[in-house]
């Protein structure tokens, strides 16, 4: 009888271990995934930019140049960003963390399958000082925030080609029903992931630089 128990016992954590290992492989891979797609789009948008610059046009079908033109968004804060429509979706522009080495474009509006592409504005806009951007916790993504230092540069390059750059004041671990906090927090730019387990928010807050 103790040796089935123990048999059971061995039986058990095995398969949970197996488990373990399985979604860790899983993660990993969708993590990588979401890395790929994340750059083929950020790819894309500097050559956009480059193209702007030189006043050629784009040639990559995927892209609309009409939406780099014309197409502006209206944002909750009830400023406009010019969006760029890249493989079906709409971009906003592109984050930069140098001390993270981290580049990321930016996508207009916000849910899970975009998530799984890039981070979002999920509120407010560049030009309100009230932006926020929501991101998974992929090592692709948002995952390094975690480590991100107080008085780090963070930059934001939009569509029209104009930089904003910010300073990092203060991080901060958060209930995930604190939206308010997080959408009014008083801050210009604010970037936000689900901790590890996905129980907490870790929440990075950003004031623009003075020039």
């Amino acid at each position: 009888m103790h040796k089935r128990i123990s048999l059971l016992c061995i039986t058990i954590g095995a398969v949970l271990l197996i488990s373990a290992l399985l979604l860790f492989g899983y993660n990993e891979w969708e993590s990588m995934q979401a890395g790929q797609a994340s750059q083929d789009v950020l790819g894309q948008m500097k050559n956009i930019e480059a193209s702007a610059e030189t006043g050629e046009s784009t040639t990559d079908p995927s892209v609309l140049e009409t939406d780099v033109q014309d197409e502006n968004e209206t944002t909750d804060s009830g400023d406009t960003m010019t969006t760029v429509e890249i493989n079906g979706y709409e971009y906003i522009g592109y984050l930069s963390i140098p001390s993270l080495d981290m580049e990321l474009p930016i996508m207009s509006q916000w849910d899970y399958t975009r998530l799984a592409i890039a981070p979002c504005r999920q509120f407010g806009s560049v030009k309100g000082n009230d932006l926020v951007i929501a991101g998974h916790n992929y090592r692709s993504h948002f995952g390094p925030l975690s480590r991100i230092a107080v008085g780090a540069e963070v930059t934001f390059t939009d569509m029209d080609g104009n930089v904003y750059t910010y300073t990092v004041t203060t991080t901060s671990v958060v209930a995930p029903e604190m939206v308010d906090a997080v959408e009014n927090s008083g801050h210009d730019l604010v970037l936000y992931s689900c901790t590890y387990g996905g129980q907490t928010r870790h929440v990075v807050f950003c004031d623009k630089t003075e020039e």
